[in-house]
C-alpha cells in the first residue's frame, strides 16, 4: 500500500505527518490543504496481535520520534517500560488498533520537550515545572536561572549557593519540587481516501512520586509528593500542553489524549502506573477524566500476610521448577494487575544451565508447569537466562489458553 503524504507544520520546527489532511476522530472536519512536498508512505502489511498497531513507514525508513534526542530518561528501566507501555493500552481504549495505525511522535520536538519538562525562568518561559524561589542582595540585579537545563534533582546542589555573578541566593529547595519528569507523544493515524490522516494525539506525562534534591553541604534529602497533588499539577499541565498543541491551526480539532503517570520510586524493581486519564476533543481543556486502578507487583512478595494467598501461584510455580531443577540461580516476576484483576505476568527464570538438552528439558518443565498452575487467560512471558543471554521463551497471549515455548539456537 503506497500513498502520497504532505508536510505538516512541528510546534518547533517542520517535521513529516502521514497526512494529507487533519481530521477528528469523528472525521467531520474538511480536508486542510496542505504544502505541494510529498513522500510516499506505506505500513507494516503484519499484525503481531491486537494488543498492536500496525507501523506506518516513511519512504521506506521507520520514523523515530521528533523528540529521541531529548535527554529526559525516567528513573528506572522499570518506569520507561510502564510509561510506554501503559499510555499504548489508554490509546487502545480510544484508538481501536484495527481501525488505526501509529507513528512516533512528530509534533514535539526535542528542543521544545527539554523546555517543557524543565523549570520556569525567565530565560525558560515555556518551563512547565516550577520556578526556584530566589532571593536578591541587589533589587537592580537580573536573576539568572541556575539550574541544569536537564532539571536533573541531584545536579543542583549548587543553588544554594551565592555567586558573585549574579549576587542572588537560591532557596526553598523542599518547597519546589520538579513534578513532571518525562513527555511522551505518540501519533494515531487513520487511512483515507486521500491517503492517511492524523486522528488523534495521546501524550503521557510522567509525574515525580519523589522529589530528591541535594543542599549546599552535598546532603541529599527526598520529598514525598503526595498523590492528590500530584494528580491536580498532572491535570494542569495537561490542559497547558493541550493548548498549546491547540494554537496550531491544524491540530484544533484533532483529539488529543492525556494520561497522568505515577512513577514508582527508582529504588523499587517494578515500574509506576497511570492513575487518569482525559481526552480533550477540541478546545484547550482535558475532560472526562477517567481514574485508572492498576497496580504492579514485584514477586515474589516477602513478609506480606496482607496480601494472603493472592499470589500464592507464583510460589507455586516456582517450587515446582526448583524442585526439578536445584540449580537455578533464581526466579521472579512482575504482575499486573487492573481493576483488581491479574492482567499480565512476567517471569525471569536465571539458570546456570548451558547445554541444548538441559535448556530443552527445562523449557518443556516450565511449559508443564505454567499451564498447570498459572491462571487462566492473562498475558504471560517466561524468559530463561544464563550468563550467555536469553536461552529460551515460554508465552501466552492474553485471552487464550495454549502456552507456546521456544529454545533459542546459540
Amino acid at each position: 500500500m503506497k500513498n502520497k503524504l504532505s508536510k505538516l507544520f512541528s510546534l518547533a520546527a517542520v517535521a513529516l505527518l502521514l497526512s494529507g489532511c487533519l481530521n477528528n476522530l469523528e472525521g467531520q472536519n474538511e480536508p486542510v490543504e496542505l504544502g505541494p512536498d510529498e513522500v510516499v508512505v506505506q505500513t507494516t502489511a503484519n499484525q503481531l496481535s491486537n494488543e498492536y498497531y500496525r507501523s506506518v513507514i516513511l519512504d521506506n525508513r521507520y520514523q523515530l520520534s521528533a523528540s529521541a534526542s531529548a535527554d529526559t530518561s525516567l528513573s528506572s528501566s522499570g518506569n520507561s517500560f510502564a510509561f510506554e507501555e501503559g499510555l499504548l493500552r489508554i490509546s487502545q481504549d480510544i484508538f481501536p488498533t484495527d481501525q488505526y495505525y501509529m507513528q512516533e511522535g512528530q509534533l514535539i520536538d526535542g528542543d521544545t520537550l527539554t523546555n517543557w519538562v524543565s523549570r520556569e525562568s525567565e530565560t525558560n518561559p515555556e518551563g512547565l515545572n516550577p520556578a526556584l524561589p530566589v532571593t536578591s542582595t541587589q533589587e537592580e540585579t537580573t536573576t539568572e536561572e541556575s539550574v541544569d537545563p536537564a532539571d536533573d534533582p541531584e545536579g543542583i546542589d549548587e543553588t544554594a549557593e551565592v555567586t558573585e555573578e549574579s549576587n542572588q541566593v537560591i532557596v526553598d529547595l523542599d518547597s519546589s519540587p520538579i513534578y513532571l519528569s518525562q513527555i511522551m507523544e505518540k501519533n494515531i493515524m487513520v487511512e483515507t481516501d486521500e491517503g492517511f490522516a492524523l486522528g488523534g494525539i495521546v501524550i503521557g506525562l510522567a509525574m515525580n512520586s519523589v522529589y530528591q534534591y541535594t543542599d549546599a553541604e552535598g546532603v541529599v534529602y527526598e520529598q514525598e509528593i503526595s498523590l492528590g497533588e500530584m494528580r491536580e499539577r498532572g491535570k494542569a499541565y495537561a490542559n497547558i500542553i493541550v493548548g498549546r498543541l491547540r494554537n496550531t491551526e491544524q491540530l484544533r480539532s484533532v483529539p488529543i489524549v492525556v494520561g497522568i503517570f505515577q512513577q514508582a520510586p527508582s529504588n523499587t524493581t517494578v515500574g509506576g502506573n497511570y492513575v487518569l486519564d482525559g481526552i480533550s476533543r477540541e478546545g484547550n481543556y482535558v475532560t472526562d477524566w477517567t481514574e485508572r486502578n492498576e497496580y504492579r507487583v514485584s514477586l515474589p512478595v516477602i513478609n506480606n500476610t496482607e496480601a494472603g494467598d493472592q499470589y500464592l501461584f507464583f510460589d507455586t510455580f516456582s517450587q515446582d521448577i526448583i524442585n526439578f531443577f536445584p540449580h537455578l540461580n533464581g526466579i521472579s516476576g512482575e504482575a499486573l494487575y487492573i481493576d483488581n484483576g491479574l492482567a499480565t505476568l512476567d517471569i525471569e527464570i536465571i539458570t546456570q544451565f548451558y547445554s541444548q538438552t538441559e535448556i530443552t528439558a527445562l523449557t518443556q518443565h516450565v511449559t508443564d508447569v505454567a499451564q498447570r498452575t498459572l491462571p487462566e487467560g492473562i498475558g504471560l512471558e517466561i524468559k530463561i537466562q544464563s550468563a550467555a543471554g536469553t536461552e529460551a521463551f515460554v508465552g501466552r497471549q492474553p485471552g487464550e489458553s495454549q502456552i507456546s515455548s521456544h529454545v533459542f539456537r546459540q
